[in-house]
């Protein structure tokens, strides 16, 4: 059985960073595999749900000199919910995006109805916990935009993308 931060690697080598069919055989995550492979990511397991807010907001404390691009935080105690766990980085997005610091929240309580590029096919994790993701702001924007120019976003659900994309667009006023 992997580890959590097994199944995170796993997830990117091979589910994030591999040719979707539903996207047109673009990867769900086309800088994934760069940041895996530079040591740019930094994946933290957080045992408790109690200590999880700390970590985060440590996390985002330090980030700007750690010299990553991301910083996943993983937690399996589910006693935080999906809605618990967006309120949280929502909140925190208010401190911290100023700072050039941006959280997003994965839960394996998912979406109410599927997203089809985000269903993994073959792959499958062998543990279940949630994720904050901790990456610079202003180069997600960046990156994004640049995905946008060659339309990448075309193919991804669009409420998916009104929860992703067009969410994290509205913390711009906060600068």
């Amino acid at each position: 059985m992997r580890t959590i931060e097994e199944d995170i690697l796993s997830w990117s080598k091979d589910f994030l960073e591999l040719p979707n069919e539903a996207l047109g055989g673009k990867p769900v995550c086309p800088y994934a595999k760069m940041a895996r492979t530079h040591g740019l990511l930094k994946i933290v397991v957080e045992s408790s749900a109690d200590d999880l807010l700390e970590r985060v907001v440590y996390e985002c404390n330090h980030f700007k000199d750690s010299g990553k691009e991301i910083c996943i935080i993983a937690c399996p105690d589910l006693s935080v919910t999906g809605d618990e766990l967006d309120n949280y980085t929502h909140t925190l997005n208010y401190v911290f995006v100023p700072k050039d610091v941006y959280l997003m929240a994965f839960h394996p309580e998912g979406y109410d109805e599927p997203v089809e590029f985000l269903e993994n096919g073959d792959w499958e994790s062998h543990n279940e916990f949630l994720m904050v993701l901790i990456q610079p702001f202003e180069k997600l924007e960046q990156a994004s935009a640049n995905l946008e120019k060659i339309g990448f976003y075309e193919s991804w659900d669009k409420d998916y993308y009104e929860s992703t994309v067009t969410k994290r667009k509205t913390y711009r006023r906060l600068l």
